[in-house]
């Protein structure tokens, strides 16, 4: 019975080829996008999941609650997580990392490395985590102070194997240590959102400072994570915490104590705090992938559907004779499902190679790590054969049912008009759904591409093009910081030179200032930024009122500061701040007062998706992590090279590394770049499988009515009458299908750019090109068939007749 089910199916492709082309083409496509991007979405939910006991395991965040607003860190007191675990019970274990973003210079052999992805940790942390070990015991790597663990890629780059066991390498960061290599991990899983080269021990930490550093309720930076027993509620341990808070944190501190807990695999989706050890996803971005997916199946799966029922009505006389010959309902309604059923798992198992073929540069292109071989496991498998079923079933089920139905009688007396129905209601909501969804798709990949461009190109109140940046590692030219900058000057293609702590688009410290025109007795929290006094004419930052810093005034490096406008409004100093003083915390927690010489717009140094800070601008101290260079751009090459003979001359055992500001900022911007590209590539492939639907129903359409045609033309019709009979119904269809897209999109682009601090207006325009957009594809797909029957010749059609 099932090889005579299968008989019939190919019977049916080569009779109708062309038919059969487009759908299964259509469908193939559409199941192939729809497994892509499951790929993707499960990828997304896979992090942190390689540990035997994820579901048990939590990181503690941090809430720093200040006059300029709350700041969430993934970072806490070193004393928290031990301080947990002893008053409460049902957490059984803890680890911490500390030290992350710091560089180190790693010289080997007076071979002389950067790293910066390093952490010290807990000695118990090799077990707490099922990283996997190739060589070390985990139970001890981490014991001794100055041990040092590598990973299996760092390995091979510092001593050229991975059997570094024993070996031994200094590290300096501002002071030179010797470190012996205890342990090797393989690589770490991209799937985790912790991610080293290299750990050293906590222990090493607690040596060279003192017992408490490791146990201490002040500061912050450590990332602590805990297991806690199953069924112990979430609400217990941050009671505990608070309770904490109350014993162990100043009254003046309490502010800077609000800890939260986050469950591990929730990290990577649910958290993008300041400070995140890598730079996580995004849940709306896995919203985004999985609706588009569900979009574009859908409109493949109306395809083939509304083919389906707008041909099976041709086989009504088949049905006929069959129920002559004595076959009954169900083994017709069989044969129609198994059919259906048949054709599109042709297309599932199409799908099924493609992907394998298309997933490794696909994943590359989204800067995933997703192999061929993820196409072969079960959840994918699974969800391939629930698509044949529902799809097949439900394009099956209606001319199963109705063609079954049929009297012999009738059918073989052609009494029955094809298509199951003059009006095919049915097949014009179908249409109407499918293209509303690609009209929505039009809608937003213009939106986001529009919101992308925008933050390309927004001015940023800075100077962002031909700037190159250049790592300071452990203050390597700060003593002889006048000299470098005077050396570099001297050549032609080099304009100014500058430097600061922070880097826009990068963390700067919050520093607790008083003024007298601050009410609260408390009061304000801004972001503090230290520069040199050459910073703002290397930037190009105006100074809108008052005056830039001058090297020649030697105050101006010791109680000059200069306040964005965000920060005069905090300071209630809108009357004018020019000339007015602040007291500012110093790190070691003395004040000093500071004069406000100028004053300077809202610029941008905090990336587009947060707000404009309140911040102020200062030589606090001669600490710099960034030299700002700025270039003739015109003699680009030929200042990088002298930059870095320079920088030997003054360095010479420091590695030189350098980048330009306008592509560290475009960086920050990487996920939309992303989501830009995969939207207009999936929200193309979505209207050319809308389009191919459309066109098969064109082409039945004016099959059927041809002779209609015939009568239109004897009675004298020109092909352009005729042309706008036969495609205004199709118009028609797709200005309904605006109608209903549109405000399906705006609340869409609205809910998206609610992300952003800065974002572009949607424009009407948008909307109405992507609407005008949509119809002339609709006409330009139908005009092949409804052109070709306005010119066919009418005595063919009413011969018959």
């Amino acid at each position: 019975m099932i090889k005579n089910y299968f008989k019939v199916a190919l019977r049916t492709i080569q009779k109708n080829p062309g038919y059969a082309a487009v759908n299964i083409f259509g469908l193939t496509l559409g199941i192939s996008s729809f497994l892509l991007i499951f790929l993707v979405v499960q990828y997304e939910f896979s992090f942190d999941k390689q540990h035997a006991d994820w579901q048990n395991i939590y990181r503690i965040n941090n809430e720093l609650q200040l006059s300029s607003g709350n700041y969430k860190y993934p970072t806490c007191t070193s004393a928290l997580a031990p301080g947990l675990q002893q008053a409460m019970p049902e957490v059984y274990d803890y680890t911490r990392l500390s030290g992350g973003g710091q560089q180190v210079v790693i010289e080997i052999d007076a071979e002389f490395f950067k790293e910066d992805e390093l952490f010290f940790a807990d000695k118990n942390f090799l077990q707490f985590f099922d990283f996997e070990l190739l060589s070390g015991n985990p139970a001890e790597a981490l014991n001794a102070p100055n041990s040092a663990v590598l990973t299996e890629r760092a390995a091979i780059k510092y001593f050229g194997t991975t059997n570094a066991v024993g070996k031994t390498f200094k590290a300096n960061a501002n002071q030179v240590t010797q470190y012996s290599v205890t342990a090797v991990l393989k690589d770490l899983p991209e799937s985790s959102h912790i991610q080293f080269e290299l750990l050293f021990s906590n222990e090493t930490l607690r040596v060279n400072n003192d017992n408490n550093v490791l146990f201490n309720w002040n500061g912050d930076g450590y990332y602590s994570y805990f297991k806690l027993k199953e069924g112990t509620s979430e609400a217990r341990v941050l009671s505990t915490m608070a309770e904490l808070k109350a014993q162990n944190i100043p009254e003046d501190r309490q502010n800077m104590f609000n800890p939260e807990i986050i469950p591990l695999a929730d990290i990577h989706l649910h958290s993008n705090l300041r400070n995140e050890i890598v730079p996580n996803g995004s849940i709306d971005f896995v919203y985004i992938f999985s609706a588009v997916a569900i979009f574009i199946l859908v409109i493949a799966g109306i395809n083939y559907m509304n083919l389906a029922t707008a041909r099976s009505a041709k086989r009504a006389q088949e049905v006929g004779i069959r129920k002559v010959l004595g076959a009954v309902k169900n083994q017709l309604m069989t044969q129609f499902l198994s059919e259906s059923i048949i054709l599109t798992g042709l297309s599932a198992v199409l799908s099924l190679v493609i992907i394998s073929t298309l997933i490794g540069p696909f994943s590359g292109f989204i800067d995933r790590s997703i192999g061929w071989s993820a196409v072969l496991q079960a959840p994918v498998l699974l969800v391939t054969l629930l698509i044949v079923l529902i799809i097949g079933f439900g394009s099956g089920i209606y001319p199963a049912i109705f063609l079954s139905s049929f009297r012999p009688v009738v059918v073989l007396k052609s009494k029955l008009v094809p298509g199951m129905g003059s009006s095919g209601i049915f097949r014009k909501a179908l249409v109407v759904f499918q293209f509303a969804i690609s009209i929505v798709m039009i809608i937003g990949t213009a939106v986001v591409y529009d919101q992308l461009t925008y933050m390309k190109n927004k001015p940023l109140g800075y100077e962002k093009e031909n700037i190159m940046l250049v790592s300071n590692t452990n203050q390597a030219v700060t003593p002889q910081i006048k000299t470098f900058k005077t050396e570099l000057m001297k050549f032609a293609g080099i304009e100014s030179v500058s430097a600061s702590l922070s880097k826009p688009g990068g963390l700067r410290p919050i520093i607790f200032i008083r003024s007298e025109t601050v009410v609260d007795d408390e009061g304000l929290n801004l972001a503090g930024i230290n520069i040199d006094l050459d910073y703002f004419n290397t930037m190009n930052i105006e100074v809108v009122e008052g005056r830039n810093f001058d090297p020649n005034i030697p105050t101006d490096s010791t109680q000059a500061i200069i306040v964005n406008k965000k920060a005069v409004q905090e300071l209630n100093m809108q009357d004018g701040a020019v000339g007015k003083y602040i007291d500012v915390q110093s790190f070691q927690g003395n004040w000093d007062r500071k004069q406000i010489i100028g004053v300077i717009d809202n610029i941008n140094f905090e990336p587009l998706q947060r707000g404009t800070e309140s911040c102020f601008y200062a030589n606090f101290f001669p600490v710099y992590q960034h030299f700002y260079i700025k270039l003739n751009p015109g003699m680009v090459n030929a200042s990088i090279q002298e930059v870095e003979r320079v920088w030997q001359e003054f360095a010479p055992d420091q590695p030189f590394e350098y980048s330009f500001l306008e592509d560290d900022l475009n960086s920050l911007y990487q996920s939309e770049e992303q989501l830009s590209q995969v939207v207009i590539y999936f929200a193309f492939l979505a209207v050319l499988i809308a389009s191919l639907g459309l066109f098969g129903l064109a082409s039945f359409s004016t099959e059927q009515r041809i002779k209609e045609i015939g009568v239109r033309k004897v009675l004298g019709a020109s092909v352009s009458e005729i042309l706008f009979i036969l495609s205004k119904d199709f118009a028609l269809l797709v200005v309904l299908a605006f109608v209903v897209a549109a405000p399906l999109a705006y609340y869409l682009v609205d809910w998206w750019l609610q992300n952003f601090a800065f974002s572009v207006n949607v424009s009407v325009l948008t909307f109405v090109l992507s609407g005008l957009g949509a119809l002339l594809i609709a006409l330009l797909t139908v005009s092949y068939k409804t052109l070709a029957a306005a010119r066919s010749n009418p005595v063919k059609a009413l011969r018959s007749e």
